[in-house]
Formats: structure tokens, C-alpha cells, sequence
């Protein structure tokens, strides 16, 4: 086996790779190849010092990963994915690798967090053996919508529309920045970082949903056509209420819009992602509008001395 750095001329075998880990682990698709593109462009990503491919003896691809820094470089994400069926030695192999990437872009006395699903069997039990413990959770969340989702009430005083591109994007900008800054391990994100993510992923301006009161922009609502290439899902992106507009039913109406507009367009589910501990409640709140966990994914962190 042979581990490098990806590279573009790679992308069609990782979203392979990825696609048959998910399917293997979930039945549904991990990425699509224009979403893993729109990684490997962004503004802080280096394909040699942030990925690795590891490829058998027939030049196969068998495993890739990817590394992101935070906070000043006092967290360092690794994420790997394992082709099904391939020899238990890969996954070791990439990890060595994606830990020597880690290590070099890690502050003293940092953590490295490894992204886990938890039904991947293989990487729970070699990770404890590296010194790494589950920290904590996150869910990916979803609603059947065969039935009509029931109609949103509004809290007093709030309209909603869509977006309009080029007046609206900065004040959506400042509002997810605002809302999203009280999450764990929370880091602001620049502008133009956060214009290649938002409108770089499957945009669609009429599925982002403004929530105003009067001239002040209560909450925002970003959704997507489809996730990882599958179109029978709709995505919600972003969902963010302002802290003086919370506990008035706003994050609820809000949901409940989306998944109207979804469902009119024909998609057969509605999913997001959210951390299990959110300080907002918003596990809770997706529940309530009939939201079920759909898959775990586990964190596992190590210290470095």
C-alpha cells in the first residue's frame, strides 16, 4: 500500500470511496463530486499538507482523508473514510498519516478530533488504541415528507421571503456569523469564506428564507435542492433565529416553510446536521416538528502533551 497527498485527478475515485462508506454504513451517499471539488478550492485548504489517498498495490484507491485546523491551530480535525472490505491495515495507515498532518499544523498542548460515524466498527477500535476517547456527539436528523407538514405560524410582527441576491447577502452573513457564535468550538468565518461555501453548494436563492420584523432581520433559513448528489433529499444548511427573537416559535415556522417548499418541489425527506449538546435546544426543537435521528456520528479527541 502507498499513502500521498490527493489530488484533483483523484476526486472521481474519493467520492467513490466515500459513496461506498456511506452506503455501506447508512444506504445513502456521503458527497458529491462537485461539494468534495468545493473543498478541495477553498480558500484554506492545501491538497499536500490537508489529504491523503491511500492506494493499493494496483494503484486503486482504498482510502482518503482530509485535515482542517481550528482555532488558531489549538484543534486540528481529522476525517477519515475506509473502502468497505479493504484490509484493516489501510485504515491504520491513514490514520498515521492524517496524525502526521495534524501534528505539523497543531499548536502545544493541542487536540486532534477525529469525525467518526458511530456503525464504523473499524475506526472505534482502533482509535481508543491511539489514545483517543468519545467526547462528544452529533446527529444527522430527518423528516419524511409524504405528508403535507403542518402550516407555520408566524410569531407576531414577522413576514418572510426569500433571498435577494447581491442586496441581501452581507446582513445574512452578519446574522448566521451572530447566531451561530454561541456553538461549540464556534469560529468566524470571513465573508468571502463564508460567499464560497453558501453559494458555491447547490444554491438556490428560493430556498433562502428571510425572516424579518420590520426593518430588522429576525432569522434566517438556508436550504439546498439536494445533499450529496441525491436529489430526493432537500438540506437544511443554516437555521438561525437572533437571540432577541428566540422562544417565540420562529425557529419552528421557519422549519415547517422549508419543508413545505421541499416537499412542493418533491423531494421525499428533509435532513440536517446539528450537535447533540447545541446550547439552543435544537435537538428538542427538531423533534418537536417530527424530525428523527437518522445516523450518529461520534467525536473522538486526543490531548497532545
Amino acid at each position: 500500500m502507498n499513502a500521498r497527498p490527493a489530488t484533483l485527478e483523484d476526486l472521481p475515485q474519493i467520492v467513490a470511496v466515500m459513496n461506498e462508506f456511506g452506503m455501506a454504513l447508512h444506504g445513502s451517499p456521503e458527497v458529491s463530486e462537485h461539494e468534495l471539488r468545493l473543498w478541495f478550492e477553498g480558500p484554506d485548504f492545501d491538497p499536500a499538507s490537508h489529504s491523503v489517498v491511500v492506494t493499493d498495490a494496483d494503484g486503486s484507491l482504498v482510502g482518503y482523508g482530509d485535515v482542517a485546523a481550528a482555532h488558531e491551530g489549538s484543534l486540528v480535525w481529522i476525517d477519515p473514510y475506509v473502502r468497505p472490505g479493504a484490509p484493516d491495515d489501510v485504515a491504520t495507515l491513514l490514520v498515521d498519516e492524517l496524525e502526521l498532518r495534524a501534528e505539523a499544523g497543531l499548536a502545544p498542548g493541542g487536540r486532534i478530533k477525529a469525525y467518526v460515524p458511530q456503525r464504523d466498527e473499524t475506526l472505534a477500535e482502533l482509535l481508543p488504541a491511539r489514545g483517543y476517547a468519545v467526547v462528544r456527539h452529533s446527529f444527522r436528523m430527518e423528516i419524511e415528507l409524504g405528508s403535507e407538514p403542518a402550516m407555520p405560524v408566524w410569531p407576531e410582527g414577522i413576514s418572510v421571503r426569500t433571498l435577494r441576491r447581491g442586496e441581501d447577502d452581507r446582513r445574512v452573513y452578519e446574522v448566521q456569523e451572530e447566531t451561530f457564535a454561541d456553538q461549540f468550538e464556534a469560529e468566524p468565518m470571513s465573508y468571502e469564506e463564508w460567499r464560497h461555501w453558501s453559494f458555491g453548494q447547490a444554491f438556490d436563492a428560493d430556498l433562502w428564507f428571510l425572516a424579518e420584523d420590520g426593518s430588522e432581520l429576525a432569522g434566517i433559513l438556508i436550504a439546498r435542492p439536494e445533499r450529496g448528489g441525491d436529489d430526493r433529499v432537500g438540506w437544511i444548511s443554516v437555521l438561525g433565529v437572533r437571540r432577541q427573537w428566540r422562544r417565540r416559535g420562529l425557529g419552528r415556522a421557519l422549519l415547517l416553510h422549508a419543508f413545505r417548499e421541499l416537499r412542493a418541489r418533491g423531494k421525499l425527506r428533509a435532513g440536517l446536521g446539528v450537535d447533540g449538546s447545541n446550547p439552543t435546544g435544537a435537538v428538542r426543537l427538531y423533534e418537536a416538528v417530527g424530525m428523527e435521528v437518522a445516523r450518529r456520528s461520534d467525536h473522538w479527541e486526543k490531548q497532545l502533551p
